[in-house]
């Protein structure tokens, strides 16, 4: 049975050595989508690969929300170009968690031949003032997980189904000739999730998110996608010493009420191609950097626009009294 990974990508230099060595051994061939990375993401991506591990990667510089479009484009690669008997979504914070006695390969292939499509848990791990901050493993170093179910889970499709399929933002869901896609819920497979290492790497995640729905336009905010970012974007905006001047935020204690200690068991060995970093200095390196991106980006539609120019003209020359 083959198994192909999808991935979108962006600035996951601290996670993506880990995810792949880790991916691998459940899936045949991994396919990355990379928004732009202007970390290290790239660098070790090709280190891998060079390695020897099998991974293929492309790029868009797209500096605007548009993920359905992106993961219904990973999903026919997989299908057409490496005959995937089913296409596995991941972001780069996922990583399977496959129930002991039974290997993600084994649980599709015991899947009913009517099932087009199945979705898994997200497992939720959180950083915490315990963890060993010197490991550079990010499922080693991070023990803690919720002890309930989230509630969110994650979509893998069967191959073969062409370009009848679309896939939602978010790989929560999918849409096959027009319908909604049945996907039961299996939960022999788990997704152990990392969304947030560190407190300023959330920041950094939560303002780089709200921008991008922003850069997308009012059809992008209506859909309600990644709305979880517009709340703590305005605080951050706001009242930012409630977030930065909050030590709890950096260094948060595990609470045993709704934590439990349950670490992964990563089974990627060792790292070579990843370096530590400072966590906040690279969460601003990195936002500026994005700052600049999606300036060049409207500075290249007024170049080569004359209608984009014509309306920032007049947007510019607006006046309004106000007091």
């Amino acid at each position: 049975m083959r198994l192909v990974a999808v991935t979108r990508i962006l600035n996951e230099d601290d996670i993506v050595e880990a995810f792949v060595r880790h991916n691998a051994v459940h899936v045949g061939h991994m396919i990355f989508l990379d928004n732009g990375s202007t970390d290290r993401t790239l660098a070790i991506l090709k280190a891998l690969k060079d390695e020897g591990f099998p991974l293929t990667v492309f790029q868009t510089l797209s500096a605007r929300f548009d993920e359905a479009s992106f993961n219904t484009w990973l999903y026919r690669l997989a299908d057409q170009m490496h005959r995937a008997d089913w296409v596995i979504f991941l972001d780069a914070d996922e990583f399977i968690a496959a129930e002991t006695e039974t290997s993600l390969a084994e649980a599709l292939a015991g899947r009913d031949d009517d099932d087009q499509a199945i979705t898994v848990p997200l497992i939720h791990y959180f950083d915490y003032a315990e963890d060993d901050r010197t490991e550079p493993v990010v499922p080693v170093r991070m023990r803690w997980r919720m002890r309930a179910p989230t509630g969110t889970y994650k979509i893998f499709v069967r191959g073969g189904l062409g370009t009848r399929v679309v896939i939602d933002a978010g790989n929560h869901c999918g849409f096959l000739d027009g319908r909604m896609l049945p996907a039961p819920l299996d939960r022999r497979i788990g997704l152990a999730h990392y969304s947030r290492r560190s407190g300023w790497q959330n920041l950094h995640k939560i303002v780089n998110g709200w921008l991008k729905i922003l850069a997308a336009g009012e059809a992008a905010m209506a859909q309600g996608w990644a709305a979880h970012y517009r709340a703590p974007f305005e605080q951050l905006r706001d009242t930012p010493g409630t977030l930065v001047g909050n030590p709890l935020y950096f260094s948060p204690g595990a609470d045993r009420s709704i934590a439990e200690e349950a670490p992964l068991a990563y089974r990627g060995g060792a790292l070579r191609y990843t370096e530590p970093a400072d966590p906040a200095l690279k969460a601003l390196e990195l936002l500026l950097r994005y700052a600049e991106q999606l300036a060049r980006s409207h500075g290249r539609l007024i170049d080569q626009s004359v209608e984009a120019r014509r309306l920032a003209d007049g947007w510019n020359a607006e006046r309004r009294f106000l007091f």
